[in-house]
């Protein structure tokens, strides 16, 4: 098989060297997220089962007004059919987990404790 020449080697181009300068690498710094983990140790992450029946905003008030809590809980739609409860009290909160499971238009709505965790399929888990 014959070797074909390149243009520098015919002398029509410029021998320019195609070397690349090496990568160097960038470090990200260190976060510290305890302060993060401590500002969310009173919330539910849930999800909705059946997204074209169940409604987001009309399940918030039916199941926040099912609870009968001491304090209050801020709720946040933080997307991909998930909202999260922050609560002002830990016994709010664990009295929410302790009656778990919970139903909204016929179909299961998932709650678990917040996690710092990056997953798409958090929260998944019904406990019965």
């Amino acid at each position: 098989m014959v070797r074909r020449f390149s243009y520098a080697e015919k002398g029509k181009a410029l021998d320019i060297p195609t070397a690349q300068p090496p990568r160097r690498r960038i470090r990200a710094p260190e976060m510290d997220t305890s302060d993060l983990v401590r500002q969310n140790s009173l919330t539910l992450i849930g999800r909705l089962t059946n997204p074209q029946e169940q409604r987001m905003w009309t399940m918030i008030p039916y199941i926040s007004s099912r609870w009968e809590l001491r304090g209050r809980a801020v709720v946040s739609d933080i997307g991909n059919h998930c909202f999260q409860f922050r609560f002002d009290y830990d016994e709010d909160l664990q009295k929410v987990l302790n009656n778990r499971p919970y139903q909204y238009a016929r179909w299961m709505l998932i709650l678990q404790k917040w996690e710092p965790i990056i997953s798409s399929t958090f929260p998944s888990q019904i406990p019965f």
